[in-house]
């Protein structure tokens, strides 16, 4: 199994200062790696500088236009290891397989309903190889919103506030969502699934669940933790 310039053996680090993105980069660095949904590219490019091959999909044109600002800003051994895709995840096809496939910044909840999740994870399952990894995380509806009481900084700890709803109105996907409409996409809201929905799905889509974490530092996933971040490989 080869590794990115660098990265010792033995289990991987996951914290990281970085968060998400230093996860990503520590979980899928076996290339070369699909990415669901990416965004500006931050991760993909991540990746790409720890030197690992990626295809980087997204569907919103803010965003694909976003992604390849960041390119240009890359060194150029840097943005060589990314192909930028402006396609829509769920009905990708590509001949190449995948040692990962990735699906980061929530990007799962971003389709309202399990059937595009189902058809997001048949694009995972289509693209990884035998032995490859998904990688992928989602906001956990059990958790409660939390607050500052007074809304300044050192008034004390944040305060829950109520168990979200299904189905929550997120203002920084505004661009995301307008860039998407005129491609049929409905992605206004933002989808919290269950753990038991997201079981349901990887096994109707023929996973098998392999880690599950809490936060992007690897704690072990408790019924309250505000993300739900799973590694999945195909099932037997």
């Amino acid at each position: 199994m080869s590794k990115p310039p660098g990265q010792r053996s033995g289990r991987l680090s996951l914290v990281s200062p970085a968060g998400d993105v230093g996860f990503y980069a520590q979980r899928a660095w076996e290339g070369p790696v699909l990415l669901l949904g990416s965004a500006d590219g931050r991760v993909a490019f991540e990746l790409a500088a720890r030197g690992v091959e990626v295809v980087a999909v997204e569907p919103a044109d803010g965003m694909a236009r976003a992604a390849e600002a960041r390119r240009a800003a890359e060194r150029p051994e840097v943005a060589g290891r990314v192909q930028l895709v402006h396609g829509d995840p769920r009905s990708l096809r590509l001949r190449e397989r995948f040692g990962a496939v990735a699906a980061p910044h929530n990007a799962l909840a971003l389709y309202g309903t399990l059937e595009d999740v189902d058809a997001l994870l048949e694009t995972a399952r289509l693209h990884l190889r035998p032995q490859g990894t998904l990688v992928f995380d989602l906001r956990n509806p059990a958790a409660p919103l939390r607050v500052r009481p007074h809304f300044r900084p050192g008034d004390g700890p944040d305060e829950p506030l109520m168990s979200p709803p299904p189905l929550t109105f997120v203002p920084h996907l505004h661009e995301r969502a307008r860039a998407a409409q005129h491609e049929g996409l409905r992605r206004m809201k933002v989808r919290a699934f269950t753990l038991e929905e997201v079981d349901e799905a990887l096994a109707d889509a023929g996973f098998t669940p392999l880690e599950r974490f809490g936060d992007f530092a690897g704690k072990p996933l408790d019924p309250g933790d505000p993300v739900q971040v799973v590694v999945a490989a195909k099932a037997d």
